[in-house]
C-alpha cells in the first residue's frame, strides 16, 4: 500500500522539476526481489523513472518500488508525507518478496502507512490537491489485481485503486466514482487470523464491499 506514497512523490519531483519522467534508473543488483506479476526489472536494466512508477502502482512490482526507494529518498518521502497530513506514516525499508529478507544497510524500523494516512493521501488524490492527481488517478484505474473491493461493484463504477499484501495482510484501498456522480475513498485493510492461505479473505473483501456499495 505504500507505494501509493512513492507514486505521489514522483509526481511532485516531476511537477518541481527537480525528477524527469524520462530520466533514465539502471537497476541495481540489491533492489532485485521476488515480485508477483512478470517484469523486465533484472540487475542493470535502464528504466524511466515513469516506467517505474507504472510497474510499481499497475503491477506492484517490488523492484520498481525499491529503486523507487533510492531514487526518491525514503527520509524525504516520509517528510513529504507528513507534511500532506499523513500523521504516523514512515517509510523506512525496503519490500521483500520472499524470505529471506532483502539486505537493506538503510533499513531503520517497520514502514507505516495505516488505513487512516491512506484514507488521506487518496482523498488529496481524488480532489486534485497534489501534483498530477489525475496521471495518478489514471495509473491506478490500471491496477490489474482485482480480485478483492473490485469484485463488490456495480456495472459502470470506476475504481481507481491499489492492493496490498503480505503473508498475513491482505488489503484494497482506492477512489471509487459511481454512475450517479458520487465520490468515495474506500480503504479496507484485512489480516486474517485463522484462514489458512491469506488471499481466502479476498471473497469476504467482495462480500463487504458488495454490502456497502448498496448504500452508496
Amino acid at each position: 500500500m505504500i507505494k501509493i506514497a512513492l507514486m505521489t512523490s514522483a509526481f511532485a519531483r516531476f511537477a518541481a522539476g527537480t525528477l524527469g519522467p524520462i530520466e533514465r534508473v539502471r537497476i541495481a543488483h540489491e533492489n532485485v526481489t521476488p515480485t508477483a506479476e512478470p517484469t523486465p526489472l533484472m540487475p542493470r536494466y535502464e528504466a524511466t523513472v515513469q516506467q517505474l512508477v507504472e510497474l510499481m502502482i499497475e503491477r506492484s512490482d517490488n523492484i520498481a518500488t525499491n529503486q523507487l526507494i533510492d531514487l526518491l529518498r525514503r527520509e524525504h518521502v516520509t517528510v513529504e508525507m507528513r507534511a500532506l497530513g499523513l500523521e504516523q506514516f514512515f517509510l523506512g525499508r525496503k519490500l521483500s518478496g520472499a524470505d529471506p529478507l532483502i539486505e537493506d544497510p538503510e533499513s531503520s524500523r517497520r514502514n507505516s502507512f495505516t488505513p487512516h494516512d491512506a484514507a488521506q493521501l487518496l482523498r488529496l488524490i481524488a480532489l486534485g490537491r497534489v501534483p498530477g492527481a489525475s496521471a495518478q488517478r489514471a495509473l491506478l484505474e490500471r491496477c490489474m489485481h482485482n480480485d478483492r473491493l473490485t469484485l463488490g461493484l456495480r456495472a459502470g463504477d470506476r475504481f481507481a485503486h491499489k492492493t496490498g499484501e503480505t503473508s498475513k495482510v491482505s488489503h484494497d484501498a482506492g477512489i471509487l466514482r459511481t454512475p450517479a456522480g458520487g465520490h468515495y475513498v474506500i480503504v479496507l485493510y484485512t489480516q486474517p487470523a485463522s484462514l489458512g492461505d491469506v488471499t481466502d479473505v479476498n471473497p469476504l473483501m467482495a462480500a463487504w464491499m458488495r454490502a456497502l456499495r448498496a448504500h452508496l
